[in-house]
């Protein structure tokens, strides 16, 4: 049976509505898993006591956290700085819990943009809170138009990732300011901007990777970014059938 993927869905109001919220997730996501051969699940980060998030963690093969605001500071250990952008607490609740279960049911995780920071906050790591005022030199990480193709090149040590590519250097689009500073106990830095910026970060076990840029804006019709997510779907097949 193909694998069922859980998409972190954050809630948000639409234009026009400030009653009610609606949970949302970009397409790219969704079709990126599915011409992969995973099966896409919307998986909504709920704010509500008693969340049933076990239940529906249990039914996954695995899970994909998604880009969007920054995280708030003092769940890494710090005051927030100039250039903090806008955070979404409650956002960032719902995803801790998710990982933490996540990890004790020994799901594969991958972590996209925002996704990667926050798995990297949730295991005890720490992040850069603004890349233009915290890093000398750096590049111009929140590229401006195109935003679904690359703007720079990252440097992959040999991985999980290094492997799904099937190269040791890609090139990628770019839509942060914020960034891994410590990675998280069991996690090791796989990927670097030619700036020294952390773009890639992957767990000792095998099961949890952290990616700073935005494959699924590129998996529509780039090649070489549509094999993270043949890679991912691939993981977590395996890991079912072990499971069974």
């Amino acid at each position: 049976m193909a694998p069922l993927i859980g998409i972190a869905s954050p809630k948000k109001y639409l234009e026009g509505n400030t009653v009610d919220q609606f949970f949302y997730v970009s397409s790219g996501y969704v079709d990126g898993i599915a011409r992969a051969g995973g099966t896409p699940f919307i998986l909504p980060l709920m704010t509500i006591p008693d969340a049933p998030y076990r239940r529906m963690v249990e039914a996954l093969d695995g899970i994909i956290l998604t880009g969007g605001e920054d995280t708030a500071p003092h769940l890494y250990g710090e005051a927030p700085q100039h250039g903090l952008g806008e955070v979404a607490y409650e956002r960032d609740l719902a995803e801790l819990a998710l990982i933490r279960l996540a990890v004790e049911l020994k799901k594969p995780i991958l972590g996209i943009c925002r996704g990667m920071q926050i798995l990297n906050v949730a295991l005890g790591g720490t992040l850069i809170q603004d890349i233009p005022r915290q890093v000398p030199g750096s590049y111009q990480h929140a590229q401006k138009g195109s935003k679904q193709y690359g703007t720079h090149t990252v440097q992959l040590k040999p991985g999980f990732l290094a492997s799904a590519f099937g190269q040791t250097e890609v090139f990628v689009n770019s839509s942060h300011h914020q960034a891994v500073k410590d990675p998280a106990p069991g996690f090791t830095v796989t990927g670097r901007a030619g700036d020294g910026v952390i773009e890639a970060i992957e767990s000792e076990n095998g099961l949890m990777f952290g990616v700073q840029w935005h494959p699924e804006r590129m998996w529509g019709h780039d090649g070489t970014m549509q094999k993270l997510a043949a890679a991912f779907v691939d993981l977590a097949a395996r890991k079912q059938l072990n499971n069974r």
